[in-house]
């Protein structure tokens, strides 16, 4: 009896046994089936994860802003060899099961997962909709139940093909690549359907682990190439691969094209930076009763860092490339060198010699608070924080401390709140950092203070070009180094203009009926002041006498003639009055002082305002964005042009006939000589090639201020106004020569690079022709370089010479 009882027990006890695990998982799908599950529908249609993207008139992303750097492809856009690679790798048998390979849990169950967890891709899609780690293994196992439902509901709502582009979608490969095309984009520097086989073996080997098999890391370099190699060994077993091909490919060694991204990198930073500001007020304004103008399908407003949108623009990413080459070419080759060499004796170095001790010590501790170091020291901000930042003064055995963390709370830590006095001693003390130079950045043993004077030495440019006919702004370098220096010199920056602003004066004259060929004497002209004073402005170099034209007195700069025509032309208020008819809104003073461009205004409105004279008299408010279309296509915004007919048309080309002498020359009887402040750009410069320039028309205008502070170039061609400012960030640090200092020198050249590429660039199809004569046209003649015989062969010895003592201020 008793026997057969124990007999029975021990096959009770083996049907439980064997029973259970299918018992519980049972329960388990009961009890996940009616629990909290992710909304599956947000791998189609992700509501929080998608980047915006910044694309130029010719095509090409140049920048992104994510919280999460994913943007989605089409299953189209995925190489045969991927998909294959993934099928081979990680699920077989994916084409014949319906989201739970039976073969796989079975295994799963039976050993407890200790041969492979049995995940299908469907169901790695689905764990990828649980955003935080299960904290116990139990939680984990339900976890996993959750997935094999969400599974079955996937397979039911998409095709194969869908899901793999969702989870391709979805997948972060490290370094800001979420998803395959910014994963082919960072890792190989290509598009995902460029990938080759072995190349998309690396991404698919990544998907078990991708710091484990990260390529780029040394220290997993082998496992990451015998991960590759696994792939590709899955797809010869699956017969997507010959064997020979295999023998061969094994052995090639992983060659990335790293390109990582980020928002301080790449083609036309500043421009982007720009761009989030712009973006955001356009997405957060709102309608007269105050609701926002622009929503999604469920009425909230957009949110450029998450909802996949498509801002584009009218910047040229060719043309950019060669305003940035402009830039770093004259600054880096030749300006700062000069600008160093000059300044070698000087004690206080950068500083100018008439900037005394007190000043400077004031400049470098003002520059000393704005930095991230003395922000954290202060609380004011998190050490290691990107953007997002918690910061809480408490008390801390009995001191005043600041405690910081991330808003997971991850990472969290308290550091002393520092005096000043304190601060200034930690930013005496040496220590290892990496510093700006134009050879690159380099790690040096230096204290924080003096990383700040090292950092003001540099000189920096702004460079915007527009197109003159419809305002749209084609290249934007708003600085030499966007990591070292964000301050952005196109918009953000206002520096004084000097002779830049002399066209908006003449510009009066001529409306008032005077011609460009007016003469009046070179000489003193007052302006009786308030207080009873005069202002009596001056020639550079004190050079005065004879007669000279207006034209003459333009392409030479020469203030007393600028003076005379602010005088009898309307005077300031007048001048005011066009200035601001052509879209400059900065504050203007109006004072006599006014005539030499003593006012603060940014490039982009000298650029636009003198962009006016090309377009026939017509101002258009420089367009950055074109439009901005939302993940579908569909477009939410769209620029409608701001105009304004300031001048008429003859008027407006008399103006440019008049800048036209600046470039190549006007006969001046004050001196009796054929001069212009750019004509260099028409001489054969051993320093400098403007070959592609030639002698085509450009209307133009340098401008130099007090103490050579600021450089400016403003050059005008029928399809491309631009101007370029250059000087340092603080006025204190300048060129004590004008000759070195003025803007033919600093900004000129830049223009001249651009343009040079821009007119070299087949590409870009620049059209060389003049600019265009309004009908009827009567153009006064009083020019006499024919007469003098002029010769701008062997020009280069007469022309610095005469810069040496310019007129330009």
């Amino acid at each position: 009896m008793g026997k057969p009882q124990e007999k029975n027990k021990a096959k009770r006890l083996f049907w439980v046994l064997g029973l259970a695990p299918f018992i519980i998982l049972g329960l388990l799908l009961i009890a996940a089936a009616f629990s909290d599950l992710p909304e599956f529908k947000e791998l189609e249609n992700p509501k929080s994860d998608l980047a915006s993207e910044i694309i130029t008139s010719d095509g090409n992303v140049i920048g992104k802003f994510w919280n999460k750097n994913r943007t989605n492809i089409e299953f189209e856009d995925i190489p045969d060899h991927m998909v294959q690679a993934l099928i081979a790798t990680e699920d077989e048998r994916y084409h014949s099961h319906s989201g739970i390979d039976p073969k796989g849990a079975a295994r799963a169950i039976v050993f407890m997962g200790s041969r492979g967890g049995g995940s299908t891709i469907t169901q790695q899609l689905a764990k990828l909709l649980f955003h935080e780690r299960p904290k116990t293994k139990f939680r984990r196992i339900f976890q996993k139940a959750q997935e094999w439902i969400i599974a079955g509901r996937l397979e039911k709502s998409y095709t194969k093909n869908e899901i793999i582009t969702m989870y391709f979608n979805q997948y972060d490969f490290l370094y800001n690549a979420v998803g395959l095309k910014s994963a082919a984009n960072i890792y190989f520097g290509k598009d995902p359907i460029d990938l080759v086989v072995e190349e998309a073996a690396v991404l698919v080997g990544m998907l078990k682990n991708p710091i484990m098999y990260n390529p780029k890391k040394e220290k997993f370099e082998e496992s990451a190439m015998n991960r590759r190699n696994t792939v590709l060994y899955q797809m010869v077993r699956n017969e997507f691969l010959s064997q020979a091909e295999f023998d061969s490919l094994k052995l090639q060694q992983i060659e990335l094209k790293f390109t990582p991204q980020s928002h301080e990198e790449g083609l036309a930073p500043y421009f982007r930076e720009t761009m989030r500001s712009d973006v955001k007020k356009i997405l957060e304004s709102k309608d007269e009763e105050g609701n926002f103008k622009h929503v999604d399908a469920n009425g909230e407003p957009y949110d450029i860092y998450n909802d996949g949108l498509r801002i584009y623009t009218p910047i040229d990413s060719r043309l950019q490339e060669h305003a940035e080459f402009a830039v770093k070419e004259h600054l880096s080759k030749e300006l700062q060198k000069d600008f160093d060499r000059l300044n070698r004796k000087n004690k206080d170095r950068p500083f100018s010699d008439d900037v005394d001790k007190t000043q400077i010590n004031k400049i470098l501790e003002n520059a000393m608070r704005r930095t991230d170091r003395y922000k954290v020291l202060t609380g004011k901000r998190c050490g290691f924080c990107e953007r997002i930042k918690y910061v809480d003064k408490i008390k801390s055995e009995g001191k005043e401390v600041y405690s910081c963390s991330y808003p997971d709370h991850k990472y969290k830590y308290k550091v002393p709140i520092r005096s000043d006095k304190e601060i200034k001693e930690i930013f005496k003390i040496p220590v290892q950092t990496k510093v700006f130079t134009w050879e690159g950045y380099k790690d040096t043993l230096m204290s924080p203070m003096d990383s700040i004077r090292h950092h003001k030495k540099f000189l920096h440019a702004g460079l915007i070009s527009i197109d003159p006919r419809n305002g749209f702004v084609r290249a934007w370098v708003g600085g030499i180094d966007y990591k070292y220096f964000k301050y952005d010199h196109v918009r953000q920056g206002k520096r004084q203009v000097g002779s830049t602003f002399k066209p908006i004066i003449y510009t009066n004259a001529i409306r008032d009926g005077y011609s460009p060929c007016y003469e009046l004497p070179n000489q003193k002209v007052c302006f009786d002041l308030a207080d009873g004073s005069q202002w009596c402005p001056k020639n550079s170099g004190d050079n005065y006498g004879g007669v000279i034209s207006l034209k003459a007195g333009l392409a030479n700069s020469v203030n007393t003639v600028t003076a005379w025509v602010m005088k009898n032309c309307g005077g300031p208020k007048a001048t005011i009055k066009l200035a601001r008819d052509l879209g400059i809104k900065s504050h203007l003073d109006e004072v006599p002082s006014l005539c030499l461009g003593v006012a603060d205004l940014s490039v982009m409105e000298v650029t636009a305002a003198n962009a006016t004279f090309a377009n026939k008299g017509v101002y258009i408010e420089p367009i950055t964005i074109l439009r901005i279309d939302d993940k579908n296509g569909n477009t939410i915004y769209e620029a409608e042009p701001n105009t304004n007919e300031a001048i008429d048309e003859d008027n407006a080309y008399t103006m440019l006939d008049m800048m036209m002498g600046t470039s190549e020359g006007v006969f001046n009887k004050s001196t009796g000589r054929i001069s212009g402040t750019a004509m260099r750009l028409r001489g054969d410069d051993k320093r400098r090639k403007y070959d592609n320039i030639g002698k085509m028309q450009i209307a133009c205008k340098t401008g130099t201020t007090q103490n050579n502070s600021d450089g400016w170039f403003i050059g005008l061609t029928p399809e491309l106004a631009t101007g370029v400012w250059v000087g340092a960030d603080d006025r204190s640090v300048h060129f004590e020569s004008t000759g070195y200092g003025q803007g033919a020198n600093t900004a000129l050249p830049i223009w001249g690079y651009y343009m040079n590429k821009a007119y070299k660039d087949k590409r870009l199809n620049i059209s060389q022709k003049d600019f265009e004569k309004p009908p009827y046209f009567y153009s006064e003649d009083c020019d006499e370089t024919q007469e003098n015989g002029f010769n701008f062969e062997g020009a280069d010895e007469g022309i610095d010479s005469l810069f040496e003592d310019d007129n330009d201020i």
